[in-house]
Protein backbone atom coordinates (compact mmCIF):
# COMPACT_ATOMS: atom_id res chain seq x y z
CA UNK A 1 0.00 0.00 0.00
CA UNK A 2 0.98 3.57 -0.82
CA UNK A 3 -0.64 6.57 1.08
CA UNK A 4 -1.51 9.87 -0.16
CA UNK A 5 0.76 11.97 1.26
CA UNK A 6 3.27 9.60 -0.18
CA UNK A 7 1.73 9.79 -4.08
CA UNK A 8 1.52 13.53 -3.84
CA UNK A 9 5.23 13.90 -2.56
CA UNK A 10 6.32 11.94 -5.42
CA UNK A 11 4.05 14.14 -7.74
CA UNK A 12 5.59 17.29 -6.54
CA UNK A 13 8.95 15.74 -7.97
CA UNK A 14 7.70 16.29 -11.65
CA UNK A 15 8.75 19.86 -10.91
CA UNK A 16 12.17 21.37 -11.17
CA UNK A 17 11.84 23.41 -7.77
CA UNK A 18 11.01 20.30 -5.46
CA UNK A 19 13.73 18.05 -6.91
CA UNK A 20 16.14 20.92 -6.17
CA UNK A 21 14.58 21.58 -2.61
CA UNK A 22 14.39 17.05 -2.14
CA UNK A 23 17.12 15.96 -4.00
CA UNK A 24 15.19 13.19 -5.89
CA UNK A 25 14.25 12.45 -8.89
CA UNK A 26 11.55 9.84 -10.84
CA UNK A 27 13.28 7.27 -12.75
CA UNK A 28 10.94 4.88 -14.94
CA UNK A 29 10.60 2.24 -17.70
CA UNK A 30 11.94 -1.60 -16.82
CA UNK A 31 15.35 -0.54 -19.11
CA UNK A 32 16.11 2.81 -16.87
CA UNK A 33 14.95 1.42 -13.65
CA UNK A 34 17.08 -1.94 -13.97
CA UNK A 35 20.05 0.13 -15.00
CA UNK A 36 19.65 2.11 -11.73
CA UNK A 37 19.11 -0.71 -9.76
CA UNK A 38 22.62 -2.28 -10.53
CA UNK A 39 24.36 1.22 -10.41
CA UNK A 40 26.09 3.25 -7.69
CA UNK A 41 23.83 5.69 -7.32
CA UNK A 42 21.23 6.13 -4.31
CA UNK A 43 17.87 4.17 -4.89
CA UNK A 44 15.44 5.45 -2.10
CA UNK A 45 11.95 3.00 -3.34
CA UNK A 46 10.78 1.39 -6.07
CA UNK A 47 7.11 0.74 -7.13
CA UNK A 48 6.13 -2.09 -9.02
CA UNK A 49 2.23 -2.47 -10.34
CA UNK A 50 0.60 -5.61 -9.05
CA UNK A 51 -0.04 -6.92 -12.06
CA UNK A 52 3.83 -6.56 -13.09
CA UNK A 53 5.86 -7.03 -9.54
CA UNK A 54 5.55 -11.18 -9.91
CA UNK A 55 7.39 -10.50 -13.05
CA UNK A 56 10.03 -8.06 -12.42
CA UNK A 57 10.70 -8.46 -8.71
CA UNK A 58 13.76 -10.75 -9.77
CA UNK A 59 15.62 -7.41 -11.46
CA UNK A 60 15.85 -5.63 -8.16
CA UNK A 61 18.25 -7.80 -6.35
CA UNK A 62 18.37 -7.53 -2.72
CA UNK A 63 16.31 -3.84 -2.64
CA UNK A 64 12.55 -4.07 -1.40
CA UNK A 65 9.95 -2.33 -3.14
CA UNK A 66 6.37 -1.35 -3.03
CA UNK A 67 3.31 -2.62 -5.18
CA UNK A 68 1.15 0.03 -6.23
CA UNK A 69 -2.49 -0.35 -8.28
CA UNK A 70 -2.24 0.78 -11.65
CA UNK A 71 -4.13 3.84 -10.95
CA UNK A 72 -2.10 4.76 -8.22
CA UNK A 73 1.16 4.27 -10.63
CA UNK A 74 -0.83 6.47 -13.44
CA UNK A 75 -1.06 9.11 -10.37
CA UNK A 76 2.97 9.19 -9.67
CA UNK A 77 4.34 8.92 -12.68
CA UNK A 78 5.81 11.65 -15.65
CA UNK A 79 4.64 9.79 -18.90
CA UNK A 80 1.25 9.47 -20.67
CA UNK A 81 1.69 5.49 -20.54
CA UNK A 82 2.55 4.87 -16.90
CA UNK A 83 4.93 2.44 -16.90
CA UNK A 84 5.24 -1.16 -14.25
CA UNK A 85 8.42 0.42 -12.61
CA UNK A 86 9.27 3.54 -10.85
CA UNK A 87 12.14 4.32 -8.70
CA UNK A 88 13.17 7.26 -6.55
CA UNK A 89 16.76 8.41 -6.13
CA UNK A 90 18.67 10.47 -4.83
CA UNK A 91 20.41 13.04 -7.55
CA UNK A 92 24.06 12.48 -7.91
CA UNK A 93 25.98 15.60 -7.07
CA UNK A 94 29.41 15.88 -9.16
CA UNK A 95 31.66 18.44 -9.47
CA UNK A 96 34.70 19.81 -11.94
CA UNK A 97 36.95 18.57 -8.91
CA UNK A 98 35.76 14.95 -9.85
CA UNK A 99 36.81 15.14 -13.23
CA UNK A 100 40.02 12.89 -14.78
CA UNK A 101 42.49 15.56 -16.63
CA UNK A 102 43.31 12.42 -18.63
CA UNK A 103 39.98 11.51 -20.53
CA UNK A 104 37.77 13.79 -22.45
CA UNK A 105 35.00 16.07 -21.20
CA UNK A 106 32.08 16.76 -23.13
CA UNK A 107 31.02 20.71 -22.81
CA UNK A 108 27.62 21.41 -23.61
CA UNK A 109 26.41 25.45 -23.73
CA UNK A 110 22.66 26.03 -22.86
CA UNK A 111 21.70 23.18 -24.09
CA UNK A 112 17.29 23.66 -23.68
CA UNK A 113 15.67 20.90 -24.87
CA UNK A 114 14.85 17.74 -22.47
CA UNK A 115 14.96 15.43 -25.74
CA UNK A 116 18.56 16.44 -26.53
CA UNK A 117 20.23 16.41 -23.45
CA UNK A 118 19.11 12.64 -22.60
CA UNK A 119 20.34 11.60 -26.22
CA UNK A 120 23.47 13.27 -26.31
CA UNK A 121 24.23 11.78 -22.32
CA UNK A 122 22.93 8.31 -24.09
CA UNK A 123 25.55 9.49 -27.33
CA UNK A 124 28.19 9.93 -24.87
CA UNK A 125 27.79 6.95 -22.70
CA UNK A 126 28.08 4.86 -26.24
CA UNK A 127 31.15 6.57 -27.71
CA UNK A 128 32.74 5.87 -23.39
CA UNK A 129 32.71 9.28 -22.63
CA UNK A 130 32.15 9.70 -19.06
CA UNK A 131 32.58 13.48 -18.11
CA UNK A 132 29.83 16.30 -18.89
CA UNK A 133 29.87 19.75 -18.01
CA UNK A 134 26.65 21.77 -18.96
CA UNK A 135 26.21 25.25 -18.41
CA UNK A 136 24.21 26.58 -15.75
CA UNK A 137 21.25 27.29 -17.56
CA UNK A 138 20.79 24.44 -19.49
CA UNK A 139 18.17 22.13 -18.71
CA UNK A 140 18.80 19.78 -15.38
CA UNK A 141 19.36 16.10 -16.32
CA UNK A 142 16.71 15.17 -13.38
CA UNK A 143 13.93 16.33 -15.55
CA UNK A 144 11.60 13.55 -16.31
CA UNK A 145 12.36 13.82 -20.11
CA UNK A 146 16.14 13.73 -20.28
CA UNK A 147 15.92 10.65 -17.92
CA UNK A 148 13.68 8.98 -20.51
CA UNK A 149 15.66 9.83 -23.15
CA UNK A 150 19.39 8.35 -21.93
CA UNK A 151 17.65 5.24 -21.18
CA UNK A 152 19.85 4.25 -18.13
CA UNK A 153 23.16 6.15 -19.14
CA UNK A 154 22.58 8.46 -16.96
CA UNK A 155 23.94 6.15 -14.58
CA UNK A 156 26.86 5.42 -16.02
CA UNK A 157 28.12 9.52 -16.53
CA UNK A 158 28.76 12.55 -13.99
CA UNK A 159 27.14 15.34 -15.27
CA UNK A 160 28.00 18.50 -13.50
CA UNK A 161 26.53 21.49 -14.02
CA UNK A 162 28.73 24.94 -13.67
CA UNK A 163 30.69 27.68 -14.79
CA UNK A 164 32.04 27.11 -18.34
CA UNK A 165 33.95 30.35 -18.43
CA UNK A 166 35.37 29.73 -15.36
CA UNK A 167 36.18 26.06 -16.38
CA UNK A 168 37.82 26.85 -19.70
CA UNK A 169 40.02 29.64 -18.36
CA UNK A 170 41.83 26.94 -16.45
CA UNK A 171 41.74 24.37 -18.95
CA UNK A 172 43.88 26.31 -21.65
CA UNK A 173 46.93 23.83 -21.88
CA UNK A 174 44.48 21.22 -23.37
CA UNK A 175 42.73 21.22 -27.16
CA UNK A 176 39.25 22.81 -26.61
CA UNK A 177 37.27 22.47 -29.97
CA UNK A 178 34.17 24.11 -30.73
CA UNK A 179 31.22 22.90 -33.13
CA UNK A 180 30.42 26.10 -35.26
CA UNK A 181 29.71 26.56 -38.86
CA UNK A 182 32.79 27.37 -39.88
CA UNK A 183 35.45 25.70 -38.35
CA UNK A 184 37.68 22.60 -39.74
CA UNK A 185 36.04 19.59 -40.85
CA UNK A 186 36.06 16.90 -38.36
CA UNK A 187 38.12 13.84 -39.95
CA UNK A 188 40.73 16.60 -40.72
CA UNK A 189 40.98 17.34 -37.00
CA UNK A 190 43.69 15.14 -35.24
CA UNK A 191 42.23 14.69 -31.62
CA UNK A 192 43.49 13.50 -28.67
CA UNK A 193 42.36 11.39 -25.81
CA UNK A 194 42.15 14.30 -23.01
CA UNK A 195 40.23 16.96 -25.49
CA UNK A 196 37.17 19.03 -24.10
CA UNK A 197 34.57 19.05 -27.59
CA UNK A 198 32.12 22.12 -26.50
CA UNK A 199 28.24 21.78 -28.68
CA UNK A 200 26.28 25.01 -28.31
CA UNK A 201 22.34 25.91 -27.73
CA UNK A 202 19.72 24.50 -30.42
CA UNK A 203 19.05 28.06 -32.30
CA UNK A 204 22.40 29.92 -31.81
CA UNK A 205 25.34 27.67 -31.49
CA UNK A 206 27.73 28.36 -28.84
CA UNK A 207 27.82 31.90 -26.69
CA UNK A 208 30.25 34.30 -27.66
CA UNK A 209 32.28 33.88 -24.62
CA UNK A 210 32.51 30.31 -25.10
CA UNK A 211 33.57 30.93 -28.79
CA UNK A 212 36.08 33.07 -27.10
CA UNK A 213 37.99 30.29 -24.98
CA UNK A 214 38.05 28.02 -28.09
CA UNK A 215 41.31 27.19 -29.78
CA UNK A 216 40.01 24.82 -32.42
CA UNK A 217 36.68 25.32 -34.56
CA UNK A 218 35.43 22.27 -36.04
CA UNK A 219 32.25 21.18 -38.01
CA UNK A 220 30.40 18.19 -39.66
CA UNK A 221 30.58 18.66 -43.08
CA UNK A 222 27.35 18.27 -45.62
CA UNK A 223 29.79 17.07 -48.81
CA UNK A 224 26.69 17.60 -50.99
CA UNK A 225 25.77 19.84 -54.29
CA UNK A 226 22.89 21.33 -53.96
CA UNK A 227 22.32 24.76 -53.35
CA UNK A 228 19.74 24.66 -50.46
CA UNK A 229 19.88 22.03 -47.72
CA UNK A 230 18.85 22.47 -43.61
CA UNK A 231 20.82 25.25 -42.35
CA UNK A 232 21.94 23.23 -38.92
CA UNK A 233 22.12 19.93 -37.52
CA UNK A 234 20.18 18.98 -34.25
CA UNK A 235 22.44 19.24 -31.53
CA UNK A 236 21.95 15.72 -30.32
CA UNK A 237 22.71 14.50 -33.89
CA UNK A 238 25.66 16.40 -34.05
CA UNK A 239 27.04 15.04 -30.94
CA UNK A 240 26.84 11.51 -31.88
CA UNK A 241 28.33 12.46 -35.09
CA UNK A 242 31.69 14.15 -33.46
CA UNK A 243 31.66 11.34 -30.70
CA UNK A 244 31.94 8.73 -33.43
CA UNK A 245 35.02 10.26 -35.05
CA UNK A 246 36.84 11.45 -31.52
CA UNK A 247 36.39 7.71 -30.66
CA UNK A 248 37.06 6.22 -33.94
CA UNK A 249 39.91 8.71 -34.08
CA UNK A 250 41.61 7.51 -30.07
CA UNK A 251 41.18 3.71 -30.95
CA UNK A 252 43.27 4.09 -33.59
CA UNK A 253 46.10 6.11 -31.94
CA UNK A 254 45.85 2.98 -29.17
CA UNK A 255 46.27 0.96 -31.77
Amino acid sequence: MISKSKISQIRSLHLKKNRDEQNLFIIEGIKSCTELIHSNLEVIDIFLTEKTAPQFSHLLKNNSFIIVSENEMERMSCLKTAPEILCIAKIPLFSVSDFDPHFPILILDEIKDPGNLGTIIRNADWFGITQILCSENSVEFSNPKVIQATMGSFTRVQIVYGDIISYLSSQSQRNIYGMVMDGEPIEKTSFHSNDILIIGNESHGISTQVLEKINQKILIPHYVSKPKTAESLNASVASGIVLYEFSKQIAVQKN
